[in-house]
């Protein structure tokens, strides 16, 4: 489904899933139609705002989340670091970012680690919607949630409320 197929229902969330979560999504969200569910698509932002949708809510994984991340940032070793990951950890992560989740795990820092991702995720989601409405501020409240590699178990999440 799309932005367009949830507004055209009345709806004002969309949620994009990433790759197997979309079950997960469904389970978390059951009062959503299967018309508000779509994989992640950022096309699909942009259309959240030009259809006036007032919330997006982004399950996904670790890496999906992390491609999110301004080009050229070191999004994984910067959480590490400012999570109290130690220089250590932020640069193992850092040099290994596709081994995030299982280093932050066994370090006892995936909670705090990736509560963090998903604030910044929320964050960049927001500053993309403001920027897709030529406004300073979101026209959309963005909820991010964090799926294990499975796509099925929440690890972490944030966001705001819709207003």
């Amino acid at each position: 489904m799309t932005a367009a197929d949830a507004a055209s229902r009345g709806e004002t969330t969309l949620v994009l899933y990433g790759e197997g979560a979309g079950e997960a999504a469904r389970r978390m969200l059951p009062a959503l139609p299967d018309a508000c569910f779509t994989p992640v698509d950022l096309d699909e932002l942009t259309a959240a705002v030009e259809h006036g949708l007032a919330q997006v809510v982004l399950i996904a994984g670790l890496d999906e989340q992390a491609a999110l991340a301004p080009a050229g940032s070191d999004v994984l070793g910067s959480i590490t670091r400012d999570m109290d990951g130690g220089p250590a950890l932020s640069a193992e992560v850092a040099g290994a970012p596709r081994r995030a989740y299982e280093l932050w795990e066994a370090a006892g820092k995936l909670g705090p680690c990736g509560r963090e991702l998903c604030r910044r995720t929320a964050g960049e989601l927001e500053r993309r919607a403001a920027r897709a409405a030529g406004s300073a501020e979101s026209p959309i409240a963005a909820q991010v949630v964090l799926v294990d590699s499975t796509g099925q178990r929440m690890v972490g999440m944030f966001g705001r409320m819709a207003r």
